[in-house]
Parts: C-alpha cells; structure tokens; sequence
C-alpha cells in the first residue's frame, strides 16, 4: 500500500518542462524549515542553474511575504556562481513564502511548456519555511450544530432507496480489466462514477480504491490498477464521456463558479457542497453493497484539492474507511484567508459563516482511520498554515509530508529532485 501511496503523490509532484530543459532552482534552509521558532531568523540559499551548474548572469526577482503580517520585501539580483541569500522571521505562528523568478533581460517572466499538462509556467522558486508550526491553530470556532448537521444529512440520505443503474463500458472494458459507469440515486442529483474491477478477480478478494477530483467542470475518465477496484467519482451530476462543449455549456452557465458564491452558502442546507459530499457517500455505499469482490474491510479514499476535502469529509462520514490520502487538501481554515494576518488563499469561497460546516480542519478532528497528507510549501490555494491546522486538529494516526519548491499543481522544480520533502508524524 505505501508503494501505491507513494505513486499517487508522484503524479502531482514529478512536473517537468519541456523547454527550456536545462534551468532549475535549487533552495537550502539552515535548519529544516518546519523546526523554525516564532522571531528565529530562516535563512534560505537559493541557486539559479542551467545544466545542473550554477548560472551566474541571470536577472532574478524574489518575494517575501509572511504570515505574521509584516509588509512585503522585494528585489530585483543578477544570479551569481554563488546562492542567492535572503533571510524572512516570523513573529507569530505561521509560515513565510518565499518567491524567486528568473526575467529576461527585460524584466519579463521567464517562462517553462510543462510536458504533462502543456500549460506555460513561470520558471521560478516556491517555497518557504515555517515558524512554532505547533501552535498554528483554527482562526474561528466551528459551528456548534456542526456534528447535527451532518447527522441529519446522513438521516435524510438513508431515506431515499438506494437504487442504480450499471453500464459496462466496452471501450474501457478490455485487456484485464471491466469498466462500468454507475448513476445512484441519492439526495438531490444521482452520483455518477466510474467502476473498474480487474478481470476474474474473485468474491471478497480485492481492497476498494474511491477517487474523489479536485475543482473545475469537465471530463474525467476511468482509472484501472491492479490488485484493486476502483470507484471514481464525479465532481457534478452529469452525463460522463461527452463532448467538450457538454461540459463548457455547464462551465459557462449552471456550474459557473460552483460552490464560490456566498449568496449561494448562506444556508448550509442549500450549499453545493453538501450535496456532492452526499453524492460521493452514496457512490462509495453502493459499492460496498453491490460490489461482491470487495473485500469487505479495506478502503483506501483519496484526492487532491477538491478531492482533498472530499475525501476528508467522506472519512468522517463514513467509519468504514480504512486509509485517506489527502494531497493538497483544500478548505482548510477558511476563516483565516480574509479575518487574520495569515498570507490569503488564492482560490477560495467567499467567506459567509455558513461555510465553517465545509472546513476540512473540523471534519479531520472526527476521523478514525490513519490519514496521510501531502503539501507544498509554496502552495496558497492551500495554504500550509491551514494546512498545518489540519494536521494539528487530527486525532487519528496521521503523517504529513511537506515539499519545498512547489505549488498547487506540485513541484516547480526543473528536475524532481531537487524538490526536498519534510515530514511530521502522530500516532494514537
């Protein structure tokens, strides 16, 4: 499982470029960059290489921004044969974010074609350091209704008849795997997943995977591993394998800024959340109850961002779950982007006091099973202080891995690994 786990994380972390090849950031801290104390200076060596070497001649700008509140530093360098050296404190608990960008010699951003995605990218350092990371804790209370809530959720779903229909797929359905498409009836909308068992696996033989994906409107398709079943679940209730202008119509039009609005969250009862959440349960109860290749005992949730929160809140509902492996989880101390001196998330909800019943950060605090996190410290779509306040609210066994030199797609380096990686544990 830990060599399963590990190929997750290696799909958001191993980002490469395509061109140019050859330039990369290489960072050194004095100290690990989560031992910091409130007010210690971090000192951070930051190299611009080309080829692996170290390139003097390029124009360089760096930012430093903390958690603490304190104004932005900024500068603009010429890289050197030696590192770069800047120096940030925090005075509170909380974390510093560091930026480097390689210019042209206009001052323009340097920019990277990411061979898996083939997105432009800035050629760039992400990264930072944390201080009293301990002591980083939820900026707001939770609601005190929140396990009621979530309760009469459960009551409302376990009305509704668990009924589906299940389509195998013939075009998925080929060497040693089946696929099917599943639509469950469910509170609201049916979910809609994609099942794919391996071939001749038998009766109560198999651990159950369930995928949930991170923010957007779009196509996804089937994943197929061996030795396991997998159920992935769609974002949306709608008709999967369509055309692209299938899903931008929806894009465009009723799942325009899905879930942002707080005109929209202002009843909990009403939230766009709430019900993918159900929907993801009731696509997982299904497959526990219909699936006869189950093992009947292992269940593995995982996700990245959306996915991330998801997959908490799906682990807090359902104490079947054996495993969760949240990579950049999202929705995590909402309240801190906008109320506090914390560094804001870039993509977030509005706030409005009915999202608290959304906040990844409570619902970690009521989980059971071991929960595996995987952050960036240059990550602020989610950031590590909210972040750390989920590690630190978790009362299950929890290990928390924590790269340098990455943000919310993952790593930024040039080359994987030069992307360094920290890591905390707790056990109960």
């Amino acid at each position: 499982m830990r060599k399963y786990m590990m190929l997750s994380f290696a799909l958001v972390a191993s980002l490469c470029w395509a061109s140019p090849e050859t330039m990369n950031f290489i960072c050194k801290t004095n100290k690990n960059p989560l031992t910091y104390k409130c007010g210690e200076e971090m000192k951070f060596e930051i190299q611009f290489t080309e080829d692996g070497k170290p390139k003097a001649g390029q124009p360089l700008e760096w930012i430093i921004t903390s958690d603490d509140g304190s104004p932005m530093r900024s500068g603009k360098v010429v890289s050197q044969e030696t590192p770069l050296k800047l120096s940030a404190t925090c005075k509170t608990p909380g974390f510093v974010r560091v930026r480097v960008f390689a210019k042209d010699k206009d001052g323009k951003t340097l920019y990277a074609i990411r061979k898996f995605d083939k997105r432009r990218q800035p050629i760039s350092f992400q990264g930072g350091a944390g201080a009293c990371i301990e002591k980083i804790t939820s900026s707001t209370q939770e609601p005190d209704d929140f396990d009621a809530f979530w309760q009469r959720q459960l009551d409302e779903q376990a009305k509704i008849p668990l009924t589906f229909e299940r389509k195998l797929l013939p075009k998925y359905s080929n060497g040693n795997f089946n696929v099917w498409e599943l639509t469950v009836s469910c509170v609201g909308k049916p979910a809609k997943a994609f099942l794919s068992i391996p071939k001749n696996a038998k009766a109560k033989s198999l651990p159950l995977l369930v995928q949930y994906i991170g923010y957007g409107v779009g196509a996804i398709h089937p994943v197929n591993k061996d030795n396991v079943i997998c159920l992935r679940v769609a974002r949306h209730s709608y008709e999967l394998l369509r055309e692209k202008k299938y899903y931008e119509d929806f894009k465009n039009g009723e799942l325009k800024n899905f879930g942002l609005s707080a005109k929209k969250n202002e009843n909990p009862e009403d939230c766009y959340f709430k019900y993918m959440i159900l929907r993801d349960l009731r696509a997982l109860e299904y497959a526990k109850k219909h699936v006869e290749q189950w093992n009947g005992k292992d269940i593995i949730v995982e996700g990245g961002s959306m996915g991330g929160f998801q997959s908490a809140f799906v682990a807090m509902l359902d104490k079947d779950v054996k495993h969760t492996i949240l990579v950049v989880p999202w929705m995590t101390d909402l309240w801190a982007s906008n109320h506090t001196t914390r560094q804001k998330c870039e993509f977030t909800p509005q706030w409005t006091p009915s999202i608290r019943y959304f906040d990844s950060n409570y619902a970690i605090k009521r989980i059971k099973c071991r929960v595996d996190v995987y952050a960036w410290l240059g990550d602020y779509v989610c950031p590590p202080a909210g972040i750390m306040v989920l590690y630190n609210n978790a009362k299950c066994p929890i290990t928390f891995n924590m790269g340098q030199n990455g943000n919310h797609g993952g790593s930024v380096s040039m080359f994987v690994e030069t992307s360094q990686h920290f890591h905390l544990k707790k056990n109960f």
